[in-house]
């Protein structure tokens, strides 16, 4: 009989933390989607606005500054694929523990064996950062200029690297390297901050 009531409160505590851990992968999901939508549209709409009246000095660096901007955040989509991966995994194993057929074991991994988030992201990321890249090249100082005649090709292979780190990356995630942190230290983090708010 006591180990019924030890099992309510450690189900309980249980699906609160499968609540916030829903909570989480839809907010950075819903972020990571957002940002992979507007970031060809920025770039869109910065190409046509530096194409009207701005002095072609400028541009240079201008696809400079979005190049290392796109860098950025696509460093910080590699964190968030990673994240929400881990997220899928300790979701799964809370739903099985909890014998429920949820969002995480429902989840359908791929269309035709390769095109899903990260996938996605591997083409827009790279194809943005090679806009930037020959934006920068293309109408650069003097000092870089003798690169001006190879941008269109540095831009494609831009574009290949982050192609293939991107494509890469998934594939490792595919292959499960990198347990998630299990369910039991979830748990024990849900048990301590209720203790801590005591």
């Amino acid at each position: 009989m006591s180990d019924e009531k030890n099992e309510e409160p450690k189900d309980e505590n249980l699906r609160v933390a499968y609540q916030q851990l829903c909570e989480s992968y839809r907010a950075i999901d819903d972020f990571r989607a957002k940002l992979l939508g507007f970031l060809p549209l920025a770039t869109g709409g910065i190409f046509l606005l530096g194409s009207i009246n701005t002095p072609k000095e400028s541009l240079g660096l201008i696809g400079v500054f979005g190049l290392v901007i796109t860098v950025g955040l696509f460093c910080y989509e590699i964190y968030g694929i990673k994240k929400c991966h881990n997220l899928i995994a300790i979701g799964k194993k809370i739903e099985r523990k909890l014998d429920i057929n949820g969002q995480f074991i429902n989840r359908p991994r791929e269309v035709a064996y390769f095109i899903n988030e990260p996938f996605v992201a591997g083409i827009i990321y790279p194809v943005v950062l090679a806009a930037w890249m020959f934006l920068a090249l293309n109408f650069s100082p003097p000092l870089v200029a003798a690169l001006q005649p190879y941008a269109l090709r540095v831009a494609i292979v831009v574009f290949i690297v982050g192609f293939v780190v991107a494509a890469t990356y998934n594939w490792l995630l595919g292959k499960k390297r990198g347990e998630p942190v299990g369910v039991d230290t979830i748990l024990n983090v849900v048990e301590w901050r209720k203790a801590r708010r005591r």
